[in-house]
């Protein structure tokens, strides 16, 4: 019986499923649907991810118009839902996407603990169960806990242990083809992490030349191959990393947002309370690293330097590896190395789990130079069961207690509600997709997160990830939008920036004053804008390569309606209002002319705001911080307002933060305008035609990204910037046919670099043989 346990697919099944049933059961006494109404929506989870898996079903890998008005999206599929058990929710239908995605942790926390079976299995073959043992305190360390939330980082416990076992054969003089095939899968799955993974295999290779020196003309022939491997893995994928890294850059590694603010990350010995379970879990940038993986492994790895079978050489290299983890962890410069050179924005120490690695490493070494000592192999068979069981309720409380603490930090969302919420906006995005059938942009209102339009497959505005364009987030914050660092979202619409975005339906709660109700479900009601311009437009006016500037975002919305109709009639126009300050609030009365009234509260000194005797609404929050609608009075009625703020207020002028929009001003204007025609849009190419009877200006709302070229007539032009977001074109006069096509950048760069790189090993593979016969 004990030889069937030890026997290689029982290991691994048992390595696959204690870990996974583990974490099923904290699952379940957490109350986590499909066992209660919580979720594993927690933080970024909520707010990101579960919407980026609902979009997978919609296709998109280079492009979305889903995205922040549309943008290139290449870099979210590969830094968040790449791996190839992303497909498994594929099956699932997004009003379940939170229990699939409970399910597929599970599924990636199991195959963890199988990973590293196999690693252990070969790196200590003649230690019976340990390596079942190893791999279960591996799959529930203390970071899979915590940073289950980010579910695309768990790829990366996966793969490690894998791609250490292809180290190790190459450094035992066999084929490098594990070591070469995890790193290609790796990088595929989640490159962000393959990064610190090769830095931890310099490490390794350090560590085993070290304490288990080779000949130099054995070394150095496997080193070579140990970079040549490398560099070959990244050359193959480089078609995908390439351009997600620029992608990135683009973003929140081209910006930088936040940076280290003292040399040291914590004091030193607070890291030592990380090696005990329970401790607090938080999830910014103040917290301690995620390091326990069991306290009999932390035992094990102080005995390994006690225990005089180890050599000293072994234990020199040892502790250098970990004084340098140590360092990484402590210091700010070091730390920063192993995040891309980049400070994490929460979620600290993303590679934290290595450091536990290496102390099981440590703990499987001690062990076998227990288990060879006579007076120690006599208790083993008593000690070893109690031990695993002690450990898997250790590691089960700490997973629970982790968790439980992020839920409490953060909340989480509720089953009943995400349900409610994604039944009620697919019903009336399917309700807008039967109303027309050419291209369009939808805003909401009511978001559950901030990447409702990936979720549900609709163009839209709001959109949140570390793959942000921060001109279109500048754009959209100076007509009046929320807006703050990687997030932009459409709360802070006026009829004005809707007609000019292309945003035809609007998901939303509240009224939309000259907008048609189209459906309802629930509380939310679908509304159709009358005046909304198509994607591009031919201008009549002169239009500005920069956002033109404006002392309100009224001001630079009707400068916009102006450049593009080459009329100046105002649609935004200031309102009678009287303001009465009063023990920090200010009283404003206003009399309504039958115009709809909006206002610019974006000032930060605002706290709250009322209408007319209602409960007050916190401006504190970002998505507060933007325009509002207060309402549409009769003429002669009065509206009346209460906005407290805080600190001292300084003089602000009312006629340009409170103003009242001419719907009929803003209809005319746009009826001026000739249309486009036989738009046709896809994932990444835009196509219409367009007529004119003088030279003029093709205005787009197509974000202005690098990879967009531009046809007239089949004839490359040069595209041109618009409002310092968007790309135009010159359009001479005449009936021409037009179109955009979009190419990620460095796409075929990294295609070229993958066809060179599977040139070259075509070659050495064919030139090797014959060299080694001569």
């Amino acid at each position: 019986m004990k030889q069937s346990i030890r026997s290689a697919p029982c290991l691994y099944g048992m390595a696959f499923l204690v870990p996974a049933l583990l974490l099923l059961a904290v699952y379940a006494h957490l109350g986590m649907a499909p066992w209660g109404d919580n979720t594993i929506l927690v933080s970024d989870m909520s707010q990101q991810y579960v919407e980026f898996f609902c979009g997978l079903k919609q296709g998109d890998l280079f492009f979305s118009w889903s995205k922040a008005l549309g943008s290139s999206y290449i870099g979210v599929f590969t830094y968040y839902v790449s791996s190839p058990l992303s497909l498994l929710t594929l099956l699932v239908p997004n009003v379940y996407m939170p229990i699939a995605l409970l399910f597929l942790t599970v599924l990636k926390v199991g195959l963890a603990g199988v990973s590293c079976c196999v690693f252990f299995r070969h790196y200590l073959p003649s230690t019976g169960l340990s390596p079942l043992f190893l791999s279960i305190c591996y799959a529930l360390c203390s970071y899979s806990a915590a940073y289950s939330l980010c579910i695309m980082w768990l790829d990366g416990l996966i793969w490690m242990p894998v791609i250490l076992l292809g180290l190790e054969q190459i450094l035992a003089g066999r084929r490098p083809c594990l070591f070469f095939w995890g790193l290609v899968v790796c990088f595929l799955s989640t490159w962000y992490i393959s990064y610190m993974i090769g830095l931890f295999c310099c490490l390794w290779l350090g560590y085993h030349i070290w304490s288990q020196p080779l000949p130099l003309q054995q070394l150095l022939p496997r080193i070579r191959t140990f970079f040549l491997c490398a560099l070959a893995a990244i050359g193959v994928t480089a078609w995908l990393w390439l351009p997600s890294l620029l992608s990135i850059f683009s973003g929140k590694l081209g910006d930088a947002t936040a940076d280290y603010t003292s040399f040291f990350n914590f004091p030193l010995p607070s890291l030592l309370s990380r090696l005990l379970p329970g401790q607090p879990a938080h999830l910014t940038n103040s917290t301690l690293p995620y390091l326990f993986c069991g306290s009999v492994v932390v035992i094990l790895a102080l005995l390994f330097f006690l225990l005089p079978h180890i050599s000293t050489r072994k234990k020199v290299a040892a502790l250098t590896i970990l004084v340098l983890l140590t360092l990484s962890l402590w210091l700010a410069p070091l730390d920063k190395v192993w995040h891309l050179f980049q400070m994490p924005n929460w979620f600290p120490y993303r590679y934290s789990f290595l450091c536990s690695f290496f102390l099981l490493v440590l703990a499987g070494e001690a062990f076998l130079a227990c288990s060879t000592t006579p007076s120690v192999t006599r208790f083993l068979p008593y000690l070893a069961v109690p031990l695993f069981f002690l450990t898997c309720w250790e590691l089960a409380y700490n997973t629970s207690q982790t968790l439980q603490d992020l839920q409490t930090a953060f909340g989480c969302q509720s089953w009943h509600s995400y349900v409610s919420y994604t039944r009620e906006n697919e019903e009336l995005v399917q309700l807008a997709n039967e109303d027309t059938t050419g291209f369009f942009r939808m805003g909401a209102t009511e978001d559950r997160g901030k990447n409702s339009p990936l979720a549900f497959g609709y163009a839209g505005i709001t959109h949140y990830s570390s793959l942000y364009n921060k001109h279109v987030n500048q754009f959209l914050k100076e007509l009046g939008f929320a807006q703050a660092w990687m997030w932009t979202v459409y709360y802070g619409s006026t009829p004005v920036t809707d007609s000019l975005l292309n945003i035809s339906y609007v998901l939303s709660d509240q009224e939309f004053p000259g907008y048609e109700p189209l459906g309802h479900s629930g509380d939310l009601t679908l509304w159709k804008n009358p005046l909304v311009l198509p994607l591009a437009v031919a201008a009549k006016g002169s239009i500005s390569a920069q956002l033109p500037s404006g002392s309100s975002p009224f001001q630079i919305q009707n400068q916009l309606v102006a450049q593009l109709t080459g009329e100046h009639a105002p649609c935004f126009s200031p309102i009678s209002v009287q303001v009465t300050p009063q023990n920090g609030r200010l009283e404003f009365s206003i009399s309504g002319t039958g115009n709809p009234i909006y206002m610019d509260l974006s000032r930060p000194e605002f706290t709250s705001l009322s209408i007319s005797g209602s409960p007050p609404c916190s401006l504190t929050p970002y998505e507060e911080k933007r325009i509002h609608y207060l309402g549409t009075p009769e003429k002669g009625e009065l509206l009346r307002l209460s906005i407290a703020y805080e600190g001292l207020l300084p003089a602000l002028d009312w006629d340009n933060l409170l103003q009242q929009l001419d719907l009929s001003a803003l209809g005319r204007a746009f009826s001026s305008l000739t249309s486009t025609q036989n738009l046709s849009v896809t994932h990444t190419t835009v196509s219409l035609t367009a007529t004119t009877d003088t030279p003029t200006t093709l205005v787009t709302t197509i974000p202005a990204e690098r990879g967009w070229r531009a046809y007239i007539d089949g004839k490359a032009v040069e595209p041109q910037l618009c409002w310092g977001t968007f790309w135009s074109i010159p359009l001479p006069s005449g009936s021409h046919s037009i179109s955009f096509r979009y190419t990620p950048p460095g796409l075929f760069p990294g295609l070229f670099l993958c066809l060179i790189t599977i040139l070259s090993g075509a070659v050495w593979i064919y030139w090797k043989p014959k060299q080694s016969s001569k």
